[in-house]
């Protein structure tokens, strides 16, 4: 394919995407979801319009650091203290449940045990553009429900770089690369250093922030959108250099510049750059879905998928109820956090590279994911559903035994 037709293609499939994204948002559904769609259409299951995806899997990769960097940017550390003790008790029970179910499947089918904690770790994790657009499109962002959500989000989004750096430090057998525990063990610590300071003294790193803006008012004047991008990818660099992830070097810096005073300005100057980035993120896994995959296993599929947002819902329910949320905030909350989350596509991809889950395993982990980004809507319309029903049998229950303890 020559220059010229390669840049047609591409100018093609980005257009379609962003019209499928529109069209989505149009219907009140997060765009992310029509830009899958969009890249199943456009893929090699049905039109066939991309051939050589290789264009796009790199900008997808360019996607993920600047999702990782402005994820960080975004966290509000100052108000995940009020919420902290449940979203972490209820991000590590996820985790510890994930990782559980999967080390029992592990021992009928004789997985290796990396493989284990590789879908472990996948299958803990939740979709923060799906949560967040569920809960601004039913207008639950400010509320109890929302607070939970969020804090919750935040607590996996800051669990999934300890989650690459381990799987990072898988080697290709059943166990570790000890040689990288050491950095890895660095890496976390370096982190929570962070995260505490910037805790304890949020603007603590205003005063070198201040420093480079007075040098780039006359060097890059302009370019506030360039900086952001500049922090981002050294950082990342830096992080390659070091032998860890690169997203682990995005991440960190989006903690520290989100945590400036002059980080509003900077993070809407990258915005826009970003949702590109993100747009051919997912439109990239679009790319990836095998149909012919999908309907030669589709029972399996349904199964895996309805069995994991399943547990998935209820262990979220549980344990907010635990914590004293009352039920049917639980209900929704648990809902709204039971898909599997954009995360799990970059945990799964490290696994196929580095050999501990096959290409067929690939298709699977790529098609549970797609399908509960896709499904989310109706599974928080079905679950608010099962308990209304519920709800009407207590009463019809109380009504005809009006003397029952229950």
């Amino acid at each position: 394919m020559d220059h010229h037709h390669a840049l047609t293609h591409l100018a093609i499939v980005l257009a379609a995407a962003f019209i499928g994204g529109a069209l989505f948002q149009r219907l009140k559904q997060p765009a992310l979801v029509g830009y899958i769609i969009v890249g199943i259409i456009l893929g090699p299951s049905v039109l066939g319009v991309v051939e050589d995806e290789d264009n796009i899997a790199f900008m997808a990769e360019l996607g993920i650091l600047l999702l990782l960097f402005i994820a960080a940017m975004e966290l509000d550390l100052h108000n995940f203290k009020k919420v902290a003790r449940v979203s972490v008790i209820t991000c590590a029970v996820q985790i510890f449940f994930g990782l559980a179910i999967m080390f029992a499947l592990s021992f009928f089918l004789e997985w290796p045990v990396n493989r284990a904690i590789l879908l472990g770790f996948a299958v803990s994790l939740s979709s923060t553009a799906v949560a967040l657009k569920i809960l601004d499109d039913t207008g639950l962002t400010k509320t109890r429900i929302g607070e939970k959500s969020i804090g919750i989000l935040v607590s996996q989004d800051i669990a999934v770089i300890p989650m690459i750096l381990i799987i990072g430090a898988l080697s290709t057998s059943s166990g570790f690369n000890y040689g990288g525990l050491v950095k890895l063990a660095l890496a976390i610590l370096f982190m929570v250093a962070v995260i505490i300071l910037l805790t304890k003294r949020p603007r603590l790193f205003d005063k070198i922030w201040e420093k480079f803006e007075s040098v780039k008012a006359t060097a890059m004047k302009g370019q506030t959108a360039v900086t952001g991008l500049a922090f981002c990818f050294v950082a990342a660099a830096l992080a390659g250099l070091y032998g860890l992830s690169a997203a682990y070097g995005a991440f960190v810096a989006g903690l520290i510049i989100g945590n400036t005073v002059n980080h509003k300005k900077l993070e809407a100057q990258v915005k826009p750059i970003f949702d590109v980035m993100i747009m051919v993120f997912f439109l990239s896994i679009g790319l990836l879905i095998d149909l012919q995959f999908l309907k030669d296993h589709f029972l399996i599929v349904v199964l895996l998928l309805f069995a994991t947002m399943l547990i998935k819902t209820i262990v979220n329910i549980t344990t907010l109820q635990i914590l004293g949320m009352e039920r049917k905030e639980a209900y929704v909350t648990g809902a709204v956090l039971g898909q599997v989350g954009e995360f799990s596509f970059i945990l799964a991809a490290m696994g196929l590279a580095s050999g501990t889950i096959q290409e067929e395993g690939y298709k699977y982990v790529v098609a549970i994911i797609s399908l509960s980004l896709l499904v989310t809507p109706f599974w928080l319309y079905g679950v608010k559903k099962f308990k209304v029903l519920n709800k009407m049998k207590f009463l019809h229950r109380k009504k005809n035994h009006p003397n029952s303890p229950m």
